[in-house]
């Protein structure tokens, strides 16, 4: 819960994780685009790994099917 004196410390850490994922991603994105589906798909998985248990399969199998989908169309085309 924040406090009148500023965030809680959950909201710091959600903040904290959201800036290096950001910069994560400026840094592969300056590496090419390989680099950049690379740090997507680990901030997919990291995504996926927290929801609440009872989501992460679900999750894991949807991600799992769109990427699928996407390998077959490029395999297609």
């Amino acid at each position: 819960m924040a406090t009148a004196s500023g965030p809680s410390r959950k909201a710091l850490k959600q903040a904290r994780s959201a800036q290096h994922l950001g910069q994560r991603r400026m840094e592969a994105e300056a590496q090419g685009p390989i680099a950049t589906l690379a740090v997507a798909i680990d901030q997919l998985r990291s995504a996926i790994a927290h929801l609440p248990e009872s989501g992460r399969a679900a999750a894991a199998a949807r991600a799992t099917q769109t990427i699928d989908q996407l390998r077959q169309n490029l395999t297609d085309s």
